[in-house]
């Protein structure tokens, strides 16, 4: 693969990862500008969409900055860009998706599509449950033929040389939130809780319908298939199951409305990740979420104001993702490769990270083999409950 020579040895790694194994460290990707960069640092891609050439758009140029974001060939010359001047080392992989936000199906439901310069949008347009109607023609809705018209664009020019992930679209719960209103939403459940029910399913249906065309289309380019924010290659059908709005709600409402999504959607990707975003969630919804079989791997975020991926208390609950046969999938800080590798076994661990300099990732790779042998394992205490922060 022309921007990842050492394909084959990551891609070996990562089978051992999705057979909870590891050969001789745990999966660890490391971006860092390549030696012969001729552009700036480039920011994580998990930190959102790089927004290369925005700079030079006024904030008045409405049809500009659309163009920016929908234009496939724009699309296309930004990846290039990233790629030529990014070094992929270890499992990291030169990937490249649609980033329209996470939940690029509200546009297709009905939301306005709201492109900023910074972000993409989708304002609420659900008022009354009883005068609101789903309508969805993915063989015509404009949203969605945008989408795949760029994703055609990434894949043209992809065989040999890099992977392209399938388009964000998200999920019912986080889509309804969008649409609805994360509060009116929240009060639905009790109020309309009908309403909500079809909602989801209508959203779910949709996902797995488009989802399968995404995979179709890229699927011999890819090898296989790839959760491309998070980097992530799977021999099958891969992508992220999430369900964010739980933060808000009580676990039993979740198992109630938005589990039955979550196993269809898992039915339909046999890689399916669940993205476990914050400590209040890792708290309350661990539990339930492991009740799901179709979930082959967790990714936890903690989130801005939490403490980092390394802290001692989340450890325990790394362990039980781990020993309930669950990969384990954890972005870091570059400091915080080697306690977590003090902590956590390398099977079927697969971690994240980004260095400044090509040289300081070949060296975190090398010194990551060390660390991964089990003679360097130690046990991380739980901390007592009055030292953890609230909500861990």
């Amino acid at each position: 693969m022309e921007y990842k020579p050492d394909w084959e040895a990551a891609r070996q790694r990562l089978l051992a990862f999705w057979n909870h194994d590891a050969l001789d460290r745990c999966c660890l990707a490391v971006h860092a500008p390549r030696r012969d960069a001729t552009l700036p640092p480039f920011p994580d891609l998990q930190s959102g969409a790089w927004l290369g050439g925005m700079e030079a758009i006024d904030e008045s140029d409405e049809a500009a900055i659309a163009a920016w974001w929908s234009d496939p060939e724009l699309n296309y010359q930004r990846a290039v860009a990233w790629f030529e001047n990014t070094f992929f080392g270890g499992e990291a992989l030169p990937v490249t998706y649609i980033n329209w936000g996470a939940m690029a199906m509200a546009g297709m439901f009905g939301s306005p599509v709201v492109f900023k310069q910074t972000s993409v949008w989708y304002p609420a347009v659900i008022d009354n449950w009883e005068t609101w109607t789903w309508r969805f023609d993915p063989t015509t809705n404009p949203v969605w033929r945008t989408l795949r018209a760029i994703h055609n664009r990434l894949l043209e020019d992809a065989p040999g040389r890099y992977l392209v992930g399938k388009p964000e679209l998200g999920n019912g719960a986080d889509v309804l939130s969008l649409m609805r209103g994360m509060d009116h939403l929240a009060t639905d459940l009790i109020e309309f809780p009908d309403a909500v029910r079809q909602g989801v399913e209508v959203i779910s249906d949709a996902w797995v319908t488009l989802m399968e065309e995404a995979y179709q289309a890229s699927a011999d380019v890819n090898q296989g298939d790839v959760l491309a924010w998070m980097g992530l290659w799977a021999p099958g059908r891969i992508d992220q199951l999430a369900c964010d709005f739980s933060s808000v709600i009580s676990p039993a409402m979740f198992r109630d409305f938005f589990v039955p999504e979550l196993e269809k959607m898992g039915t339909w990707c046999a890689y399916g990740t669940y993205h476990l975003d914050g400590p209040a969630c890792m708290k309350r919804m661990l539990d339930p979420v492991l009740e799901v079989p179709q979930i082959r791997a967790i990714q936890f975020t903690p989130g801005a104001g939490s403490p980092r991926t390394s802290f001692p208390a989340y450890i325990p609950r790394y362990q039980r993702i781990l020993d309930s046969g669950r990969s384990l999938y954890l972005l870091c800080d570059p400091d915080e490769v080697e306690p977590i590798l003090a902590a956590l076994p390398p099977e079927g661990l697969f971690i994240r990270t980004y260095v400044n300099t090509q040289d300081e990732a070949e060296a975190l790779l090398q010194r990551a083999t060390h660390w991964s042998a089990r003679t360097n394992r130690v046990v991380v205490p739980a901390l007592p409950q009055s030292l953890q922060p609230t909500g861990i």
